[in-house]
């Protein structure tokens, strides 16, 4: 299972609407998209961890949590729905945590608040974070490249 695939998982365990784009295709679908939701971002960058028996991806990760506000809406609506926002980010990452999918997130968790970027009224808070897989691809000797990258048998 890829590491997205495990995010997704974990996400929507919690009863999250998951989506899992870039910002520019986010920015039409979240038009017609149920709020509150989670954008997962695509990611840019990441790094491939190689030891002896496994090879495991660790993509540098942005999960935005937002719902919606009214256009005119006050300072302390606002920062109602970035707290509410946040809130879901903590049980997220507990929930990260729970699970045997990755190794524990600890230490600083960087995130960042955002109003009004996308076209639809919505605000939320942002984490960053590179999540560590307890299993990745299993290097086995004996076995191609296409069996342990892809899964597939060759001939």
């Amino acid at each position: 299972m890829k590491v997205e695939e495990k995010i997704r998982t974990l996400l929507e365990s919690l009863g999250e609407n998951y989506m899992f784009e870039d910002w520019s295709v986010a920015n039409v679908r979240i038009d017609r998209f149920p709020l509150p939701c989670v954008l997962n971002v695509l990611p840019v960058s990441g790094t491939l961890e190689v030891g002896n028996t496994q090879l495991r991806d660790k993509p540098s990760m942005m999960i935005a949590f937002m719902d919606k506000v009214s256009f005119d809406a006050s300072g302390d609506q606002r920062s109602e729905v970035v707290e509410r926002c946040k809130d879901r980010a903590k049980a997220f990452i507990l929930t990260l945590n729970k699970s045997d999918l990755f190794y524990p997130v600890e230490g600083e968790i960087r995130y960042s608040v955002f109003y009004d970027k996308l076209n639809v009224s919505v605000a939320g808070v942002m984490i960053e974070f590179t999540p560590r897989e307890r299993k990745g691809i299993v290097i086995c000797p004996g076995r191609t490249v296409n069996e342990i990258v892809y899964g597939k048998r060759e001939g």
